[in-house]
């Protein structure tokens, strides 16, 4: 999914009141048993830590058919959109908070906007299951491997950032209210139709205090049955990992974009 988070003011204990307000809002229009699971899962995330954060930053590497199509370190808003991705060869691509630039400008950043926008978010998800301009519904249960979930649907509004018809299922465990799973369908670069014919789900393992937000530092991708709830085929489509966790300030952090910078294309 590729969204603009929301932008908020900045950072003080006002951040704090328009998350607040925010998630009155939703509030009020959330069925009572749907909020109280999504008050749940987001408690247990350690959601009020994450609204003290301003900046994270974390390495990250995402394998995907035995090929590399991630590696280096993200930098991210937790209540912004800003982000940016510095891979190890020396390429950085950066999001402005409206356009996305790969520097130097004569570097190749195949999927470069996806890359920057989407990584964060995954990270992010269970933080931003509600806010301005998302939608969630069909809390139900759904079996998996023989584990019973609590499952919420995630749509979102017309005005949400690059693929706003990309839908989310999250799959809450009952006994720890964390998310173990997201499934999910990217529409970057094809039609609503295709990419329903071919969803995907996030497993999220190994979750981490990460002073304060728990977060998962491994994943798995796979294919999946979003009628059945079950994956396709033998072995995951692709993992990744998340480690070296941290926060700096939005003073420390740098989304300007260098005069050499190359523009990057939605596709």
């Amino acid at each position: 999914m590729i969204l603009k988070i929301i932008r908020t003011i900045s950072f003080s204990t006002t951040l704090v009141l328009v998350a607040l307000t925010q998630a009155v809002s939703a509030q009020t229009t959330m069925p009572p048993e749907l909020l109280v699971a999504v008050d749940a899962t987001q408690e247990a995330h350690g959601l009020q830590a994450w609204w003290g954060k301003e900046v994270v930053v974390a390495d990250v590497e995402i394998i995907f058919g035995g090929h590399t199509i991630v590696d280096g370190t993200f930098s991210f808003e937790a209540h912004g959109p800003r982000a940016r991705y510095d891979r190890k060869d020396g390429t950085s691509i950066i999001f402005d908070g409206e356009t996305a630039w790969v520097t130097p400008g004569d570097a190749s950043a195949p999927k470069g906007r996806f890359h920057v926008l989407t990584w964060p978010w995954f990270i992010m998800a269970p933080f931003k299951m509600q806010g301005d301009g998302i939608h969630l519904s069909d809390l139900n249960q759904a079996e998996v491997d023989g584990q019973a979930y609590d499952t919420i649907f995630q749509t979102f509004g017309d005005e949400m950032g690059d693929t706003p018809d990309d839908w989310y299922r999250f799959y809450l465990n009952p006994k720890t209210k964390l998310v173990d799973a997201m499934a999910y369908i990217v529409t970057f670069g094809k039609d609503v139709d295709t990419a329903n014919e071919t969803p995907s789900i996030l497993k999220y393992y190994d979750y981490v205090d990460a002073d304060g937000p728990v977060i998962a530092t491994r994943y798995e991708f796979w294919y999946w049955n979003a009628k059945r709830h079950t994956v396709v085929g033998d072995t995951p489509k692709g993992v990744g990992t998340v480690s070296n966790i941290r926060y700096t300030s939005k003073q420390a952090a740098d989304f300007s974009v260098p005069v050499d910078a190359r523009e990057l294309p939605l596709n």
